[in-house]
């Protein structure tokens, strides 16, 4: 009996020792394969695929509003930048239940260059703004505030709701909030990206400074807000109100 528990515990470890042995790679080999308009349809990819591809295309085709017209991506003043940012200070108010100024958004955080006329599906929303950046609210000075307007201005002129903005080259001329000529004197509440407010895109000057994050990002604001624009029974239209402009 003895003997026979000593054969069975090393048979035990050999086994162990063999489960805990590791390989390596010795060699390998790739093989590019381009796909080209009229290439022939894997059929096995196609049915691995279909189930999620079904599965996401009932969510993605979830229609929230319905557009009169095609909203277009412009500098340094679109109707559909308009859009986005008075979406997304309406709900910011009513996600931190607090006062806000104003929001901006910087060109590039819009990715895609039009809205279609028609419906218009969460799936787009989602090409729109693909990623998942949290509004940040934050108490700004004034003479803060100067420095991002004049640094708008650099840039071509960014998106707006809450605050109006005249620039010339790099320059804001004239600034308003809320019907009001900017203040340096002051402080502000201001709604944005978190990627803005940490500094991206080389707004340096916000970084530097408090933050509350929300658990609701930009793209939240937009669904949400044109679910409410549906369910008013209200269609999305084109707004160009002059909130932003280059003079010579």
């Amino acid at each position: 009996m003895k003997n026979y528990k000593v054969f069975f515990y090393l048979t035990l470890l050999l086994v162990w020792m063999s489960g805990c042995k590791t390989y390596a790679p010795t060699q390998y080999s790739t093989k590019q394969q381009k796909i080209t308009p009229g290439a022939a349809v894997d059929e096995r990819y196609v049915q691995l695929i279909k189930p999620y591809k079904d599965s996401l295309a009932v969510e993605m085709d979830v229609v929230l509003a319905v557009s009169d017209t095609i909203l277009t991506k412009a500098m340094p003043e679109s109707d559909l930048g308009n859009l986005m940012c008075d979406l997304i200070l309406k709900k910011s108010r009513d996600y931190c239940n607090c006062a806000v100024d104003f929001t901006f958004l910087n060109n590039g955080g819009i990715r895609i260059p039009n809205l279609p006329k028609g419906d218009i599906t969460f799936g787009k929303i989602m090409e729109l703004m693909p990623f998942d950046n949290q509004i940040a609210i934050m108490r700004v000075p004034g003479k803060t505030l100067d420095t991002l307007f004049n640094f708008m201005s650099a840039k071509g002129g960014w998106q707006i709701s809450g605050a109006r903005y005249t620039f010339k080259v790099n320059k804001a001329t004239s600034v308003y909030i809320q019907g009001d000529t900017l203040r340096t004197d002051k402080m502000y509440t201001i709604a944005v990206s978190d990627y803005l407010a940490q500094g991206g895109d080389n707004c340096t000057f916000l970084a530097v400074l408090p933050k509350e994050i929300l658990k609701q990002n930009l793209r939240d604001a937009i669904v949400d807000g044109l679910k409410e624009m549906n369910i008013r029974g209200e269609r999305v239209k084109s707004v160009l109100d002059g909130r932003v402009t280059k003079t010579e």
